[in-house]
């Protein structure tokens, strides 16, 4: 935890310190700050859920008398509202020390708890669709520059040509991008691609579901 929070500290005071010094718009260090605490913050359980099933932990949770698709949600939220708040808490620290002016607004609470719960189908569909695949830790790679790229997390989408606006049509800007965006002041209503995407993933995981547990019976891991 303590290099976690080292490493989360080094961040912040990299990006503030240098957005901070140029003339950006007033609301690029709350986006920052709230861009940062989602990606940092959200766990990455997609490998796990590959090493459970090598084990054999995967096959006993399918077995209670629980949806997997639940259960595993309430691990993954028992970390984030854990994780989250620690990194939201360093970033003010380091907002505070270099005497820097930003702030979140009254939706910063439900932007991001709908980033968490998009950002939960994104990595449980992403898994789904791995178990397939005989090197899926190289995947896991590229997963994690999209997410770095295409969620804006550092460059905000109206730095990129154009306002980045074909950016705009894909998931994970509406995972890490819009959330943060409103949370700085954006307007609520952009919400409502986050919302849209998050049913498209429930929808993409009721077909993914019942072939990746094919996949695995097939291995012989269910």
């Amino acid at each position: 935890m303590a290099l976690y929070l080292g490493y989360t500290l080094v961040v912040y005071v990299v990006l503030f310190s240098l957005w901070g010094s140029l003339e950006g718009p007033p609301w690029i260090l709350g986006y920052l700050w709230a861009a940062e605490a989602l990606y940092m913050g959200v766990p990455r359980f997609w490998s796990q859920l590959h090493q459970e099933a090598r084990m054999g932990e995967l096959a006993l949770r399918l077995a209670l008398p629980y949806p997997f698709v639940l259960l595993s949600f309430q691990r993954y939220l028992a970390t984030a509202l854990l994780q989250v708040p620690l990194v939201v808490a360093v970033g003010g620290a380091v907002i505070w020390a270099l005497g820097l002016s930003a702030s979140l607004s009254l939706w910063s609470l439900p932007a991001l708890a709908l980033g968490l719960i998009l950002n939960f189908l994104l990595e449980l569909s992403f898994a789904l669709l791995t178990f397939r695949s005989t090197s899926p830790m190289a995947l896991g790679v590229l997963l994690e520059m999209l997410r770095l790229l295409g969620g804006a997390v550092v460059l905000p989408l109206e730095f990129w040509p154009q306002g980045g606006a074909l950016l705009l049509l894909q998931p994970l800007a509406a995972t890490f991008y819009l959330p943060a965006r409103v949370a700085a002041g954006g307007e609520p209503v952009w919400l409502l691609a986050s919302l849209g995407w998050s049913l498209v993933f429930l929808g993409l995981l009721a077909r993914l579901f019942p072939r990746a547990l094919a996949t695995l019976s097939g291995r012989g891991e269910v």
